[in-house]
Order: C-alpha cells, then sequence, then structure tokens
C-alpha cells in the first residue's frame, strides 16, 4: 500500500496510467485490419487522456499552475478534434430508420 501512495503522491502512477493508455492505442490499432486508420481514429482521444493524466500527475506534485493550464487545454482541444473527427462525414445528420 505503501508503494501505491508513495506512487500517487509524487506523479509516477499517472506515468504509468499514460504507459498503459499508449499500449492499449498500440494494440488496439495493431489488431485492426486497418492499423494506421485505426490508429488515427484512437490517436486524439489518448493525446487528451495524455494531456489529462500528465496535468494530475504535476498537481500532485505541486509544479507551476501554469503548465497543468496548458495540458488542460491542450486536452481540451484534443477532445475537440476527437469529437469533430467522429462526426458524420457527409455534413448531414444520419436518418433514423423505421
Amino acid at each position: 500500500m505503501t508503494l501505491l501512495l508513495d506512487g500517487l503522491q509524487n506523479g509516477w502512477i499517472c506515468l504509468f496510467a499514460i504507459l498503459v493508455l499508449w499500449v492499449e492505442t498500440a494494440a488496439l490499432s495493431l489488431r485492426s485490419s486497418e492499423p494506421g486508420r485505426r490508429f488515427g481514429s484512437l490517436c486524439a482521444n489518448a493525446c487528451s487522456g495524455t494531456c489529462l493524466l500528465a496535468a494530475l500527475g504535476l498537481a500532485l506534485r505541486g509544479e507551476n499552475p501554469i503548465w497543468i493550464l496548458i495540458l488542460l487545454a491542450a486536452s481540451l482541444v484534443a477532445h475537440a478534434l476527437d469529437i469533430v473527427t467522429r462526426g458524420p462525414r457527409s455534413g448531414t445528420a444520419v436518418q433514423p430508420q423505421d
């Protein structure tokens, strides 16, 4: 339990979570029939999560708040990019089928 608490206090647990996030992203991409396309569709989401986890790690360590704000803003941009790229490609809403 002490190891877990130490990892939380010094922010290393966030680095571990970032590593897991990217290993999952790579594994899901490699299992796809189109790995490059799959990675492209997951990348913005993984970047957003990475920025959030890095901001948490810095906050846990008591680092300069400006870096935390920058990472949070970057996460918001990556999240917006993820939402935009997941939208309908034709520009029209999908109509429900009866």
